[in-house]
């Protein structure tokens, strides 16, 4: 009896440390999606678990701008390139079951395939040297009102002939063809549509109903978030991301392809798909293993760090604090984030529909409260709010609600870059005479603001020119040169100025 009461005193001073420790992460976590929230840092959902417990979750802004249509715990979101780990998953498999080997050539499933040495292996760790969405350009040109498919890819290589921009094996280079030409090995492997195969082999063994494909002209499921983002930054609202005639291509075009995105899914299906990776009810151990694990020539600057990659995972380098693997995705208008400490079992997903890179700038602090250490400041675009109230309540207003929030550097940046382009699309995007007053006050500020920057009195003697102030804006180029002589644009600008 004594004896276990000593081992039980032992043992306590030990449970009530780790209590106590992931008590103090789940309050700092509590804070930074607070002070989130507070400063509308992300526009989407999160779920963050510690040993199949949630620890935190919740959703942030709307799932649709327009129609003011809150985000929730089970909107459905875009994995966008997070997808590749599936299409991983599903190759796997096929190989443990015999269906081919890593080091296989591809042509040998797909004769017609006009790059014989490149193996599934190099397709699966991005060194194939294949080239991206571009050989996709001038078919859509041809045909801007086709939804291309994954059985596009093969003839177009066929009759493009790229060249691969090394010898496969030798380098490292992120292509979304690799991961759509796995696709149809799956397909051919399998005897079933890709689709299909991820349905019944992945996400339902992992126990998650709510993901699914949402590829072509399919009607967007009710649940779905519509992907947001500026076509310009003198817009103070986001709009549907469908809408914006440059990226087109992407959402509409390249719409019909699988295996490398246009996978939808929650924040508790990726909790879910974790806890089925933990449970090896997805994979063998050493398969999962083997994928998490890094070539020579794979290691790249990722959005969390220098990091290697494996077979579809990036697999961070520095270790110190446990082996973190995960991946990234972004669309027009949609980013994610999935995140796994494999060594503590810890893991998150982050959404955002409205294209914010504070996704990255959140994981990372995430990552640093696991480990115990100082989170980095988030910061919200000082210049967006600027534009909401000089679009709303003029140039006084706005001066007066840039004035007040500068001093907040806690929380707010100011990016020279940012004022520069409201400034020049205000110049040349607005449709009034009163656009062309606020570009100049905009670029004048600017001026102010960064007086050591040769770019800002360019741009102010171009909003001069165009504005008929002849003389202010040859003083304004004078003053750029001074501090930049080697500037081509200003001599030329200044010279037309003076003849």
């Amino acid at each position: 009896m004594q004896k276990f009461i000593i081992l039980v005193l032992c043992y306590l001073p030990v449970t009530f440390d780790a209590f106590s420790q992931q008590k103090r992460i789940s309050t700092r976590i509590d804070s930074l999606f607070d002070m989130i929230a507070a400063y509308k840092l992300l526009n989407g959902a999160v779920q963050i678990t510690t040993n199949n417990h949630t620890i935190y979750k919740s959703a942030f802004g709307y799932a649709d701008f327009a129609d003011r249509k809150p985000n929730t715990d089970t909107t459905t979101f875009a994995l966008g390139s997070v997808s590749k780990i599936f299409t991983s998953i599903a190759v796997l498999q096929l190989r443990d079951r015999g269906r081919c080997g890593l080091d296989d050539p591809f042509a040998r499933y797909f004769p017609e395939f006009p790059y014989e040495r490149i193996t599934i292996r190099q397709l699966l760790s991005h060194t194939s040297g294949l080239p991206d969405y571009g050989i996709f350009e001038a078919a859509i040109a041809r045909q801007p009102e086709k939804v291309f498919t994954n059985a596009d890819i093969i003839p177009l290589l066929q009759k493009l002939q790229p060249p691969t921009a090394f010898q496969p094996g030798e380098k490292w280079q992120y292509c979304n063809l690799n991961f759509c030409l796995l696709a149809l090995l799956v397909e051919k492997l399998s005897g079933m549509p890709f689709e299909k195969y991820l349905t019944a082999k992945i996400f339902k063994p992992a126990g998650m109903a709510d993901t699914y494909f949402h590829v072509g002209k399919q009607v967007k499921p009710a649940r779905q978030a519509l992907h947001h983002d500026y076509p310009l930054f003198i817009q103070t609202q986001p709009v549907n991301a469908d809408s914006i005639k440059k990226t087109r291509w992407r959402t509409f075009n390249l719409n019909g392809l699988v295996g490398q995105g246009n996978i939808f899914s929650t924040t508790a299906d990726m909790a879910r798909f974790d806890q089925a990776l933990y449970g090896n009810r997805l994979l063998q151990p050493a398969s999962l293993d083997e994928a998490m694990r890094t070539g020579r020539p794979n290691v790249t600057e990722s959005a969390l760090g220098p990091a290697g990659y494996g077979l579809g995972w990036f697999v961070l380098q520095d270790s110190t604090h446990g082996r973190i693997v995960f991946h990234t995705g972004g669309v027009p208008g949609a980013i994610c984030a999935f995140v796994r400490d494999i060594s503590r079992r810890q893991s998150f997903v982050l959404f955002d529909n409205a294209f914010s890179p504070n996704v990255f700038a959140i994981s990372r602090n995430i990552l640093k409260i696991w480990d115990h250490e100082p989170a980095d400041p988030l910061k919200k675009s000082l210049t967006r709010d600027y534009v909401t109230a000089l679009s709303q309540k003029g140039v006084d207003a706005a001066f007066v609600k840039l004035t007040q929030l500068r001093s907040d550097s806690l929380h707010y940046f100011l990016s020279e870059h940012e004022m520069n382009e409201l400034g020049l699309q205000l110049l040349y995007a607005g449709k009034t005479a009163s656009h062309t007053a606020d570009a100049l006050e905009v670029l004048k500020l600017n001026t102010l603001l960064f007086p050591l920057s040769f770019n800002t009195y360019d741009s102010y003697g171009e909003a001069l020119a165009v504005a008929g102030k002849k003389e202010e804006a040859i003083w304004m180029y004078k003053k750029s040169l001074e501090i930049n002589p080697q500037s081509k644009g200003g001599q030329e600008a200044l010279a037309q100025l003076l003849k």
